[in-house]
């Protein structure tokens, strides 16, 4: 039940999180081009309790109506007067895997019991559960006026995987990195259907309070506190007026049209052009009334160009460009020979976004090398280098050109740091709890990162997000708000971004490892679309722009990717090339 569940819910992120079922909060997924479309199915609409019903059908029909945020006062008739007014169901929502046999008769009340899926918290937040947690709750039942009521107060609502889709949209609110040069999508749950007045008054509401625990402190929002808007954000013909309180007046040009950003690319998820004003004067007064979504694409936290497709790799431990990926001419490796890393021999490889320049782990481990891809200026240095200790992960670049390293991760205390722009090294606080880091893979924002661990003492990887946030007042960088994905596989054995959230290699149940796309909040798994893959899949390389086509080195070493119609491609045709290890930049 759980992977139909999640399977539709990631359907909702191919195609295009609140607590109590929302009123506010969201679910999950990559693109937010447009409005969730119509997943088909039959919503339960809330109906007051029936006079002289039994103890079954009353909690049922209780379940049925708090499924529905709009509904929570018809679900209160379904409790006891002193339950109805101590009932809180916006403070989250349990969304459990409902079977036939979720609910027994026990002693004086209706017993809950089920598989937990997930908690959505009070700002939307999908929080996976861990797994065998259970859903437990003891509806007491009692009598008012004649008619058995609920007497017991639920921690929350609680939502069935089956209505999950029904009532809940996948939103992002969006934010900026510390440098402000690119959006950060944070993931909520928010109600479905609503009409788009409703909608867009909510969404931006949730904008204006502020990033979620997810992000934290790591991401900035261009609105000043509190900022609100006035009464509403009514809709017409397509156009959201966002007036604002005279609180966003005082802001420079430049955060002007920051929060415009903002406010512009989180209406965008439901088809909603914007007009902003602040104290009945346009925010932007320098451009249209109604502002153009394509006017903030600079921000595009898919960071578009075509230097995020192109695909390089290492062959014979040498640093090599991948020509003939779309098909314009014969697929094949360019030893990038003018360059200062082909001086040495590396274990991995890394390249900026804009393709300019990379790094390189040597193949002794012990140094790590960057330099430019292709014949340095006069003015350039040849190459730079520091030194690494122990086992060094594959680094990572942000949109910066920020180099990310992570070594001595199979101790006891990995070291995570920055090499900035500048050549200055930013020590990043961790604490990996005795788990070891497979994988690190940064966010062109520099914020959010993917990883792969191992859990202490198996030989088992799980899959995680962390966010990259300030402490000290700004001082230190920490690595925090860790959260598990608790995806049902097994034999994990690599993880990237992708467009749509993740791409991760694993196994399901007994079967051979296969490639799944998952929701950057682990809400939704399914096989990668596209033909069925005749290898086994050991690693992956993606990012998150949305012309990049995964590319998955086999367990023989081989190397295949999906092509724009869903089909897998080998690099090597012939099976005369040696094993190549593939990178995106990222």
């Amino acid at each position: 039940m759980r992977r139909r569940l999640l399977a539709a819910l990631v359907s909702v992120v191919l195609l295009g999180g609140c607590a109590a079922v929302p009123t506010k909060g969201t679910i999950r997924s990559g693109e937010r081009a447009g409005s969730a479309p119509d997943l088909g199915g039959v919503g339960v609409e809330a109906k007051p309790p029936r006079p002289n019903v039994g103890d079954m059908s009353i909690v049922n029909g209780f379940l049925e109506a708090m499924s529905d945020s709009q509904a929570y006062d018809v679900a209160r008739q379904y409790m006891t007067p002193a339950a109805a007014g101590s009932w809180k169901p916006e403070s989250q929502t349990v969304v459990y895997d409902q079977q036939p046999d979720s609910l027994t008769r026990k002693g004086d009340g209706i017993q809950l019991t089920a598989k937990k899926l997930a908690t959505i918290n009070d700002r939307g937040e999908w929080i996976p559960a861990p797994a065998n947690s259970k859903a437990d709750f003891f509806f007491k039942l009692k009598k008012v006026n004649g008619q058995l009521r609920v007497d017991s107060v639920p921690p929350g609502a609680y939502l069935g995987s089956n209505q999950v889709d029904l009532k809940l949209a996948a939103r992002d609110l969006y934010f900026f990195n510390q440098t402000k040069d690119v959006l950060v999508p944070d993931p909520v749950y928010l109600p479905q259907n609503l009409p788009s007045g409703q909608a867009a008054t909510q969404i931006i509401q949730e904008l204006l309070k502020g990033p979620t625990s997810r992000l934290g402190n790591g991401v900035v929002s261009a609105a000043p506190p509190g900022t609100e808007v006035q009464v509403s954000v009514p809709v017409d013909l397509g156009v959201a007026n966002v007036a604002l309180n005279d609180t966003a007046g005082s802001l420079r040009d430049q955060d002007r049209r920051l929060l415009a950003a903002q406010i512009v690319w989180t209406l965008n998820q439901l088809n909603l052009r914007a007009k902003i004003t602040v104290g009945g004067a346009p925010l932007l007064p320098d451009e249209p009334e109604v502002l153009p979504f394509p006017t903030f694409n600079t921000f595009d936290p898919q960071v578009p160009g075509a230097s995020m497709t192109k695909l390089y790799g290492l062959l014979k431990g040498v640093p090599q460009r991948i020509t003939g990926q779309d098909g314009s001419t014969d697929v094949s490796a360019q030893p990038l020979n003018n360059s200062p890393l082909s001086l040495h021999h590396a274990q991995s490889f890394a390249v900026t976004l804009l393709g300019d320049a990379g790094a390189i782990v040597t193949a002794d481990g012990h140094d790590v090398v960057y330099g430019s891809l292709d014949p340095p200026g006069k003015d350039d240095k040849k190459k730079a280098s520091f030194k690494v200790d122990g086992k060094t992960l594959p680094p990572s670049f942000d949109k910066e050109g920020n180099l990310w390293v992570l070594d001595r991760a199979e101790s006891d205390h990995p070291r995570l740091r920055v090499r900035n722009q500048d050549g200055s090294f930013s020590p990043v606080q961790t604490d990996f709890k005795g788990d070891t880091p497979v994988a690190l893979r940064i966010a062109p924002d520099g914020v959010r990162v993917l990883l792969v661990m191992q859990h202490a003492g198996t030989e088992q990887n799980y899959v995680e997000t962390a966010t990259v946030q300030t402490a000290d007042g700004g001082k230190q960088l920490v690595l925090g708000a860790f959260r598990p994905l608790q995806l049902e596989l097994t034999s994990i054995s690599d993880a990237a971004w992708s467009k749509a959230g993740f791409i991760v290699v694993g196994a399901s149940g007994t079967a051979r490892r296969q490639i799944w796309s998952v929701n950057v909040d682990g809400s939704g798994m399914q096989p990668l679309p596209g033909s069925s893959p005749n290898f086994a899949p050991e690693h992956v390389v993606s990012n998150v722009n949305k012309d990049t086509l995964p590319v998955i080195q086999d367990d023989t070493g081989k190397i295949h990717w999906l092509s724009k119609d869903l089909l897998w491609v080998d690099f090597d045709v012939n099976g005369d090339h040696p094993a190549f290890d593939p990178t995106y930049p990222g």
